[in-house]
């Protein structure tokens, strides 16, 4: 985390300024090239800035994790708020759920470059899981909360969450690959569909 609260209202800002500018360079060059002094050119301040406020480009990096997945997950939950039947869920919330999910390319590319660096770094994997994670407790929520209203899941409820998180990210990730194409937004569908017959209710 930052070195210390920021003690004036600029320092604040520098300090957010600092890490949209990681995120942009996340987005844009990848994570190889968002060097110190490229995020802080970027940001508009010297490298000392960086430092200033950040222990080193690790520290920063954890603190664009944390921001990136505090986004991602609040654009879930404003989604899903205030539905409470699966089917409802399903049918009126997917498509505003994808695209809070793809409103932001740059922001999804930093977080897909991060959870790529992740597989071999433990220290930015641990910061990573905090997004991953996240996403699997909203979904696990969801599961459990349409057990309890008489929907029987065609999978155990870990598998169903792992099936849907595994089944949103590698769409994301074509949609960052290849742009909306007719044959995702056809895949987007039929994924939409199985979403609603993965959750019948007991009697059916």
């Amino acid at each position: 985390m930052p070195k210390a609260a920021p003690p004036t209202p600029k320092g604040a800002k520098r300090v957010e300024a600092i890490i949209e500018a990681a995120i942009r360079c996340l987005g844009r060059d990848g994570y190889s090239a968002s060097s110190l002094r490229t995020i802080a050119e970027e940001a508009g301040v010297g490298k000392r800035a960086v430092l200033y406020y950040f222990d080193d480009r690790q520290d920063l990096l954890q603190q664009v994790v944390r921001r990136i997945g505090d986004r991602l997950l609040a654009r879930l939950a404003d989604v899903v708020a205030g539905r409470e039947d699966p089917e409802e869920i399903v049918s009126a919330a997917f498509n505003p759920m994808w695209e809070a999910f793809t409103q932001d390319r740059a922001l999804l590319a930093a977080y897909f470059g991060l959870i790529a660096e992740s597989v071999t770094d433990p220290e930015l994997r641990a910061s990573t899981s905090y997004i991953n994670d996240g996403v699997r407790r909203v979904v696990a929520e969801l599961i459990t909360d349409a057990k309890a209203r008489g929907r029987t899941p065609v999978l155990p409820a870990p598998v169903l969450t792992e099936t849907i998180v595994a089944g949103m990210q590698g769409l994301t990730l074509t949609y960052l690959e290849r742009g909306e194409t007719p044959e995702l937004l056809g895949t987007l569908a039929a994924f939409r569909d199985w979403l609603a017959a993965a959750l019948p209710l007991a009697s059916e």
